[in-house]
């Protein structure tokens, strides 16, 4: 029942001061204030993956990659995967100062759709299906699809065929930096299909590769798509944060480099102790293709 009923903290801590449960309110995502879009974004869960991020949290990680991109001899083209609301895009784009050719802010869910009806707000996913149903009191998720059909079933019929707006889950500011600035371009993305669009120098992925979400046979084909993905000699970077016990988060990362000679990546930085799967991207080599062309390609995302 918890799984599917959350209480909304916004209305909530007003009555309940102490309160320690529940969500941030949803439908600030329809805020011009951008603290309060991201903080809403944290309530957004798509298969059972949060879109939880925000500003600051891969500082590390960037300045290294700045640095490296100063290395290239031309302006960078740089892929972000899973960038969730892009936060941290907008951190990075701000580190790099226009020092890049194009950026690319990709994530598998990077839009929905949404209507509301009876005092409740339904958020559709791209196949259509109702991930999330808020109110001003309370949160709904379909955890638990018996309950969640019981409590919705005949509202989700009535609201079925009306009109729905389209929303970008995208930050406020960067969706303004993007209308400044042609080389920015937020498109959708899923890490388990090949990358059609430029070839990038550096690509990024934050806290989305790790053995909580995904198998190893699901990294691998996603890792062998990076791979392709990148120039030659181009540069790969995982980073994975860790919350500690007084709130604050640790950055975790490593980076690697494409070495189409031995056709797979070498590590050549590290930030603290990395990320737990750098032995499994080490180990991994793309010369046979076929083996990354199992049911993992088919994985539908998060």
């Amino acid at each position: 029942m918890f799984e599917t009923i959350k209480l909304n903290k916004e209305y909530w801590k007003n009555k309940i001061p102490y309160l320690k449960y529940g969500v941030p309110n949803p439908l600030n995502v329809f805020s011009r204030d951008i603290d309060k879009f991201s903080e809403a974004m944290t309530s957004f869960n798509f298969s059972g993956v949060y879109k939880t991020t925000q500003s600051g949290r891969h500082k590390q990680t960037q300045l290294f990659l700045k640095n490296e991109a100063i290395k290239l001899a031309v302006l960078p083209v740089i892929l972000d995967i899973g960038a969730s609301d892009g936060s941290t895009s907008l951190d990075f784009l701000n580190t790099l100062n226009n020092t890049f050719k194009k950026y690319f802010v990709t994530d598998y869910n990077i839009k929905c759709t949404y209507c509301t009806y009876r005092g409740y707000t339904y958020f559709f996913n791209t196949k259509n299906a109702c991930f999330l149903v808020a109110s001003k009191k309370f949160v709904f998720y379909p955890a638990n699809k018996t309950l969640f059909s019981f409590l919705f079933k005949k509202p989700l019929l009535a609201v079925e065929n009306l009109p729905k707006d389209e929303l970008l889950l995208i930050s406020k500011g960067l969706q303004e930096k993007q209308i400044d600035n042609v080389r920015i371009q937020i498109k959708d993305y899923n890490i388990f299909e090949p990358w059609v669009q430029d070839k990038a120098d550096i690509v990024v992925v934050g806290n989305l590769l790790n053995q909580v979400y995904f198998t190893d046979s699901q990294i691998s084909t996603a890792l062998k798509n990076c791979y392709d993905a990148l120039t030659e000699n181009g540069i790969l970077s995982i980073i994975r944060n860790f919350l500690l016990g007084d709130g604050s988060e640790v950055e975790n990362a490593t980076i690697f480099k494409k070495n189409t000679t031995l056709k797979s990546f070498e590590k050549i930085h590290e930030i603290n102790s990395g990320v737990e799967v750098a032995n499994l991207v080490l180990s991994l080599n793309f010369e046979k293709e076929d083996k990354y062309l199992d049911s993992a390609l088919k994985y539908n995302g998060v």
